[in-house]
């Protein structure tokens, strides 16, 4: 008990300082109307930046932690099953967030090409000729010929189109200009993203929360901490900013991501006095969650934000930003490598 006292200040501190550096972070991507146009140089950048750290955050922070804690548990690779399992459960909810939040004016056109498709394909296509028309020499071939030939063309064109619109995949359409679709590819994105930090704040909270030893290595951890939050929240603010959600939901989305650490931290200073990190059940229960949420915000990281950003179509005519958009994604990734050191 003694030693719990001696270090509670800090882990008190602690709640106010890594909140102080998620809002500190997070808040001016909500502020600044720059952020919400998803043309502009800076916050294309940012989210460059975003989903380097966000990477970073899962294969150097959170995966290797998960695989030794539940590796060391049993022979099987546990803790690969957790982070397949994080990867699976968002692919599964971000594809039915997508079917839900999809246009039904979209998803009608969708099948009413199908059909149309369908329908093409039982009907082959026949020619029919008059015996004068056959023959090479009489004027009327000519003109039977060329009607084949624009009614083939068309039939063709017909069959690519539906074909097209059979293929096109959830991520197809909401990259294509159209609003609506744009603005759900943004909402599932948030929603993920969210719900991936959060997890992953709770955990690196309780694991704070429970030092009680050693006053040098809760200062650290608590600096390094905040600076970790804080760039969590700026990635997490660059996608909240570009959705057509109010001001007032993304305020809200921005701060109970912010909230969650803190919380974590006093989940963790009222277990301290019985909680044993080393038992078998708080090894378990920690690496999955850490796994889940690895998982959950690697997928976020490669699909969400880089993939997104480096597959739109000026990139390819835009040397400067395409390098800028590396040395980002680079500075991102390499911010919490760094981090890793001490926290």
């Amino acid at each position: 008990m003694e030693a719990a006292e001696y270090t509670l200040d800090l882990r008190i501190a602690a709640c106010f300082v890594i909140l102080a550096g998620a809002l500190l972070l997070g808040m001016p991507t909500l502020l600044l109307k720059q952020f919400q146009d998803p043309d502009a140089t800076v916050p294309r950048l940012l989210r460059g930046f975003a989903g380097g750290v966000i990477v970073a955050l899962a294969l150097v922070h959170i995966i290797p932690s998960a695989v030794g804690e539940l590796n060391s548990l049993m022979t099987f690779p546990v803790g690969g099953c957790a982070i397949l399992f994080g990867i699976i459960a968002l692919v599964l909810i971000d594809n039915t967030m997508t079917a839900l939040l999809a246009p039904p004016a979209y998803k009608q056109h969708i099948r009413d090409g199908l059909e149309s498709n369908n329908k093409n394909n039982k009907q082959p296509h026949q020619h029919h000729h008059s015996a004068a028309a056959t023959d090479p020499s009489d004027p009327k071939h000519a003109v039977a010929v060329q009607r084949d030939v624009e009614a083939a063309t068309a039939a063709q064109s017909s069959n690519h189109v539906h074909q097209c619109m059979r293929t096109l995949g959830a991520s197809s359409w909401l990259a294509s200009g159209s609003k609506p679709a744009s603005n759900v590819r943004q909402y599932v994105t948030a929603y993920s993203m969210e719900l991936g930090c959060i997890f992953h704040s709770v955990i690196i909270g309780v694991g704070l929360g429970v030092l009680t030893e050693s006053r040098s290595l809760i200062v650290t951890l608590m600096v390094a901490l905040a600076v970790h939050q804080g760039l969590e929240a700026l990635a997490l603010g660059s996608v909240l900013a570009l959705t057509s959600f109010s001001f007032i939901k993304k305020l809200a989305m921005l701060l109970m991501y912010s909230i969650t650490t803190p919380i974590g931290i006093a989940i963790g200073i009222a277990l301290s006095s019985s909680y044993d990190p080393r038992s078998v059940t708080s090894r378990a229960v920690q690496g999955t969650l850490n796994g889940v949420s690895g998982g959950m915000l690697l997928y976020i990281g490669m699909f969400q934000l880089i993939a997104e950003e480096f597959s739109r179509e000026d990139m390819l005519v835009r040397p400067r930003l395409r390098l800028g958009m590396y040395g980002a994604l680079c500075l991102g990734a390499a911010s919490m490598c760094i981090l890793g050191i001490w926290a």
